[in-house]
């Protein structure tokens, strides 16, 4: 099993769209490129998918999480919208990157404009279990909205973990 994402953090762009990448997360970054350990470069793979232009975050996962995905997606059946969906996002609207030796972070330019990262910005660094969630802290992602009203249904008493007996009846 993978080791998971924990966590949240605060990092800042430099003037070269760079962003230092926490040490603890970039641990399970390492963890999940399996040419890491033998490449010996230094630098650690990953992929970025930053989806449809409404989306005001990004989210990077490992290799291994992103060939999980690849592998769920090719068990679809091919040419069915689902699939031709996910393919295009997971694949057309994403792009490799990596962790250089200082363990930083090169967002292209195109990102960084779509994001709002300037020269200092601060950005958060949030878990999502097999990825990390990177958004402005001004622009909460959109999807958080949907998860908020999906909890107020609910209400306060409700324990969320009760969704994990359906994992047994499933």
């Amino acid at each position: 099993m993978a080791r998971k994402f924990r966590g949240t953090e605060s990092v800042k762009v430099d003037g070269k769209g760079r962003m230092s990448i926490p040490a603890r997360l970039r641990r399970v970054f390492d963890a999940g490129d399996p040419s890491f350990a033998t490449a010996n470069t230094g630098r650690t793979q990953l992929v970025a998918v930053y989806g449809p232009d409404w989306w005001n975050w990004i989210e990077l996962y490992t290799i291994e999480a992103i060939e999980e995905i690849d592998e769920q997606i090719d068990k679809l059946t091919r040419g069915s919208p689902e699939r031709r969906w996910l393919e295009m996002l997971m694949n057309g609207q994403s792009t490799d990157l990596e962790i250089d030796r200082e363990g930083r972070l090169v967002l292209p330019q195109k990102l960084r404009e779509k994001l709002g990262f300037t020269e200092g910005a601060e950005t958060i660094f949030e878990s999502r279990g097999d990825y990390i969630q990177v958004y402005h802290p001004d622009t909460r992602p959109k999807d958080v909205a949907a998860l908020e009203d999906f909890t107020a249904r609910h209400g306060p008493d409700f324990d969320p973990r009760s969704f994990l007996d359906q994992v047994d009846e499933g």
